[in-house]
This record gives structure tokens, sequence and C-alpha cells, in this order.
């Protein structure tokens, strides 16, 4: 979707915006919660756009009512909702004017790792078109990169999550300038994963990242300009590869290779296999394992006898 060329198209909407940015934001509020289409599946990305373009056309301070709209917990299911959503579009818009993007950059850290998933839902849409834009890729690239060296793990597997899943999208990857920041940022999620310790298996952020590795890397390794380049990322990474969950992700990016629409011919998604599986831990040697040291019942010598109750 191209992000539209005009703001909002409501007088009241209008209206109740200049009222919100002198500081009265009430009605604001309440119009963009009934018009958001939540608690639907999908929010109104049309009117969130629009909201984006006209804040961002406001020559006065807009941060104070993103940063109002962005911090609204209104539940995923209520029309409330809906808030954060404008404001990733409103954030996004000020980095594609040019205006305020260190708050608008800082914002979105926050806002790319929620929770909740209209929230998420906005931001990957709202960024996919942002960085469609030249040099708006490269500097997600840079951003995202930068986003790694926080102190919040759910945040940052969060946040990589979908930054991960927007730059899968065709129209992010075909604006990429700075390929080795590209492969650099990969592989730097890459390592988040696999060092995360064990206590991270609970957090959803690495379930979400994990789920979107598959495609953004598939497509990576594709045939776009970085093609080869990727290839080449790609198998070594597999050749690296220890950590189970992160090999069953590597293994899916393979089978999508293969059978998907970039391109590769199965002498390629061979030898990536064949990376993977050389860098699979060696099988433990049965002759090595002493009795009650494996799992079940053989492993303790036998099958135990059933207890008999007595009368």
């Amino acid at each position: 979707m191209k992000a539209p060329q005009l703001g909002l198209k409501s007088e009241a909407l209008r209206a109740a915006l200049q009222k919100a940015l002198a500081g009265r934001d009430d009605d604001l509020l309440r119009l963009l919660a009934h018009h958001g289409g939540l608690p639907a599946p999908r929010p109104n990305f049309d009117l969130a756009a629009a909201f984006g373009v006209e804040v961002a056309a406001h020559p006065g301070d807009v941060t104070r009512l993103l940063a109002r709209l962005a911090a609204d917990d209104a539940a995923p299911d209520t029309a409330q909702a809906y808030l954060p959503v404008a404001a990733v579009y409103g954030y996004a818009a000020c980095l594609r004017q040019g205006r305020d993007a260190r708050v608008a950059w800082s914002a979105l850290e926050e806002l790319t790792a929620d929770e909740r998933a209209p929230v998420r839902q906005g931001a990957l849409e709202a960024l996919a078109v942002l960085a469609s834009k030249p040099g708006l890729a490269d500097a997600l690239v840079a951003e995202a990169t930068s986003w790694l060296d926080g102190d919040d793990l759910a945040q940052r597997l969060g946040s990589s999550a979908l930054v991960v899943e927007a730059l899968g999208d065709g129209r992010v990857l075909q604006s990429i300038g700075d390929i080795d920041a590209f492969f650099g940022y990969l592989s730097a999620v890459v390592a988040l994963v696999a060092e995360a310790p064990r206590s991270a298996e609970r957090l959803d952020g690495r379930r979400r990242l994990l789920a979107s590795l598959p495609k953004t890397l598939a497509v990576a390794a594709g045939n776009w300009r970085g093609g080869e380049e990727g290839r080449q990322w790609l198998e070594t990474t597999c050749a690296e590869a220890k950590q189970p969950a992160l090999r069953d992700a590597l293994a899916a990016a393979i089978v999508k290779m293969r059978t998907g629409s970039q391109g590769q011919g199965a002498a390629v998604a061979d030898g990536l296999r064949r990376a993977l599986d050389g860098s699979a831990k060696p099988p433990r040697d049965p002759s090595r394992i002493r009795p009650g040291k494996g799992r079940g019942k053989a492993s303790r010598g036998g099958i135990r006898a059933p207890r008999i109750k007595e009368n």
C-alpha cells in the first residue's frame, strides 16, 4: 500500500487534531478509536497513514501528541488499541519528512516490540512503506542494529522479530543500498537467538523472531542483487549453527528456497542442506551411555516388574 499524498479528509478529525496539538486531545482520541477499525482483524491503515501525513505536515511540535498516543496501553481487543497504531504512522511520516528523527526512531524501537497484535500489524506495514523510500531502508537497518545493544532482552527479541519480517518485504529489500550492513544485521540477529539464555524460550518475541526468519532468509539468499552474497552468507550461517531452534529456522528457510518463488534450483538448496547437516551435533556413542543415565526404562537395565497389590 502506498502512503497517501493527502491528509485527513474528515473535517471533524482535522479540527480534533488541531485541538489535540494545542493540548486538548479528548476529541481526537475518541474519533481515532471510533474509526480505527478495531477490534476487527485489520486496523484502518488508510486512516493511520492519512493521520501521519497530516501530523508530519504540521509546523509545530507534534512529539507530545504522538507520545500520548503511543503510551496508550489499551487491551488489543478494544477500539482504544488503535491509538498506538496511529502513533506508529505518525512517527513514520515524520521520518519521511526528515523531522524529529531521533525521537521517532526511539519510539519505534518500543512500538515494534509491542505485545499487542494490532500494534505490531501497524508497525509492520508502516515500516514497510517507510523503508521502501530510498535511503530509509538502510536507516532502518542501522537503527535496528543499534536496538540490539539494549538491556531488555524481551524488547530486543520482539523488535528484531518485526524488523526481520519487514526486511523480507519485497518493497524494502529492493530499497536496500548497503548490502554488507544488511547481512551484518541478520548475523547479529542470528547471534541473538543463538546466545539467548534458555530462560528466553518462554518469551513470545523469541517465538515470533524464529517464525519470521525463514521467509526473510530465503528471500535474502534468493535472486535479488545481493543473492550471491546472500547464498554465501546463508551457507556460512548453516555451517556454524548449533542452537536447535535456530537450526530449525534455517532448515525451514532452505525448504522455502527449494519450493518457493525464489528461483533457486535443487542444487543450491541441497548444498545449503549439506552445510546445515555438517554442523549438526554428532550422535552420542551408545557404548558410552551408562545404565540409568539415559532417558526411559531401557536405560535402567530393563522393565520394572509390576507391583502386586496385597490383600
